[in-house]
């Protein structure tokens, strides 16, 4: 059998992403006051690196490889830093597309050349960017309704009263 269409390869990795960043942030912003991510957090665009290449620079030596397309690679990393999700891709294109769905979704990313770097702490990413290069941004998190609402409790907080 050959390798996934982009489609599908996308539909999944999204998929995937969406779960897994779910889990890591428990739909949360990562903690920012609204607006203080407008700017985002710059740094020097890092070259384009491999997903092995990525998750070593950050400390996490076995990353466990949830999607292995053409278009593009994807897996978790655990480290003493957190949980994180690394993802490549071969065109800075198909990285925006993935990350306008993935914004969605809430969280943080580090943005580079042909890759991103997710997770719940933006301050994790920070530290990251400075191993990696890239740019820190944090995702918006869309209601049903489409209203917007504030980043929620960090993980473990509890839930509020409702």
């Amino acid at each position: 059998m050959g390798r996934p269409t982009f489609a599908a390869a996308r539909a999944s990795a999204l998929l995937g992403s969406a779960l897994t960043l779910a889990l890591v942030t428990g739909c949360g912003g990562g903690g920012e006051p609204p607006g203080a991510s407008a700017g985002g957090t710059r740094a020097d665009p890092g070259p384009p690196a491999t997903l092995k290449q990525l998750a070593a620079r950050t400390g996490c030596a076995r990353p466990q490889v949830q999607t292995d397309a053409e278009e593009l690679r994807q897996g978790v990393c655990k480290t003493g830093e957190g949980q994180y999700t690394v993802t490549t891709f071969s065109t800075d294109k198909g990285r925006d597309e993935w990350l306008a769905e993935a914004k969605k979704w809430g969280g943080a990313y580090l943005v580079g050349t042909r890759w991103v770097i997710a997770g719940n702490d933006p301050g994790m990413l920070r530290l990251f960017s400075e191993k990696v290069g890239g740019t820190v941004m944090s995702g918006g998190h869309e209601m049903p309704s489409g209203a917007e609402h504030g980043p929620a409790a960090p993980v473990g907080a509890g839930a509020p009263p409702g």
